[in-house]
């Protein structure tokens, strides 16, 4: 399956691929960081790229069975959200080195779910 279907299917259409082995975590990481980096310097959306950890993850959740409903599925999270490992900016500049302690519930059930953080995105 190419890039470009890839990117167009829905979570939950990307989750049954993957936990079907009719494409890996990494082929539809792959994908999307591919998608970003072709049109992101256009209209800057993503604010950082979370290339190396989201490529690790992806080849880690194809070692294993679906852990859950969206094992293996690219996300992006907000940069009001806390995601740890990463700054939440809110959008501020003054708030570069705002280093969370942990990742916000929402991103914490993300994680539990199986989705893998590929950036963080502008508000």
């Amino acid at each position: 399956m190419g890039d470009a279907q890839l990117v167009r299917r829905s979570a939950t259409e990307l989750a049954a691929l993957i936990a079907t082995r009719q494409v890996s975590s990494r082929e539809v990481v792959s994908a999307f960081l591919d998608r970003i980096e072709a049109v992101n310097p256009t209209i800057n959306a993503i604010t950082v790229v979370l290339a190396e950890q989201a490529i690790a993850a992806a080849e880690e959740a194809d070692r294993h069975a679906p852990s859950g409903r969206l094992h293996g599925v690219p996300i992006t999270v907000k940069e009001n959200i806390d995601l740890f490992g990463t700054p939440t900016t809110s959008g501020v500049a003054a708030f570069a080195e705002a280093m969370p302690t942990a990742d916000a519930p929402i991103v914490q059930r993300l994680r539990a779910a199986g989705a893998i953080p590929i950036g963080r995105t502008n508000l």
